[in-house]
């Protein structure tokens, strides 16, 4: 493995459009010198997951299950359980508004971040939350909770909430490589603390070409991106981030 320059601290290497070349997918990000976490967020790829990371040397694995999925919730919370030394995350987990508009379903939504978030401060391990139109109820229940080690991965809540949550709570934000497209990434960038930045890819999807597959060897366009925006040294930022990454990520096998 080579030095280590980035973290993709979110993606999904075990999702089937990587079934073709993912060895060339993940060696690429290799020769870049990128670290990945892959979240494993459905029953039909968890073990997918843990086989990836356990091959390759520049792979870690964090678990969940999807919100929408929340009828799988105990059975992904026995599989991390059980298998904790293999873990550096729970997730992604959380609220979906977006592709569930039923009360009850949300209701159960909830329950099931609930538990996940428990279970994160029980095994002392950080959790990724996914909260698609559904920025202000993930914070809310998170608030509500007292957890620390929270990343919001790809939040397209009001940016204000995300200065807050940064600023006052220490909660991490991921930028996705989308933002060289998103207006709202780009005010995020600016409005939460710098010290809770990471990076991630999101592949196969929010890359920046909407047209085209993305993948962890995108990771440094977030890095330039951002520095254009904060109007910083590349260098500085990358450090930055790396650093903030690894405070947070402390379980991955880079330490």
């Amino acid at each position: 493995m080579k030095e280590i320059k980035f973290v993709d601290t979110h993606c999904h290497l075990e999702d089937a459009e990587f079934d073709d070349d993912r060895s060339n997918i993940i060696n690429r990000a290799r020769k870049r010198g990128i670290h990945i976490i892959t979240s494993a967020i459905e029953p039909a790829t968890w073990q997918n997951g843990f086989s990836i990371a356990e091959e390759w040397d520049n792979v870690d694995i964090s678990l969940g299950c999807n919100p929408v999925k929340f009828k799988y919730v105990d059975n992904a919370i026995s599989l991390i359980k059980n298998n904790l030394q293999s873990i550096v995350a729970i997730g992604e987990v959380g609220l979906d508004y977006y592709s569930e508009r039923n009360h009850t379903h949300r209701e159960r939504q909830e329950e099931g971040f609930r538990k996940h978030i428990e279970t994160a401060k029980e095994l002392k391990v950080p959790i990724q939350v996914h909260s698609r139109s559904a920025g202000k109820a993930a914070l809310q229940v998170l608030y509500s909770t007292d957890i620390e080690h929270v990343h919001m991965h790809a939040f397209d809540g009001k940016v204000s909430l995300a200065r807050i949550a940064s600023k006052e709570h220490g909660f991490y934000f991921s930028i996705p490589t989308s933002v060289v497209r998103s207006p709202q990434k780009k005010k995020l960038v600016r409005a939460i603390d710098i010290e809770r930045l990471l990076f991630e890819t999101d592949s196969p999807v929010l890359g920046p070409n909407r047209e085209e597959r993305n993948e962890p060897a995108n990771v440094p366009i977030v890095m330039e991106e951002v520095a254009g925006i904060l109007q910083r040294d590349e260098e500085e930022i990358r450090e930055t981030v790396l650093e903030n990454t690894l405070r947070l990520y402390s379980r991955i096998k880079i330490r």
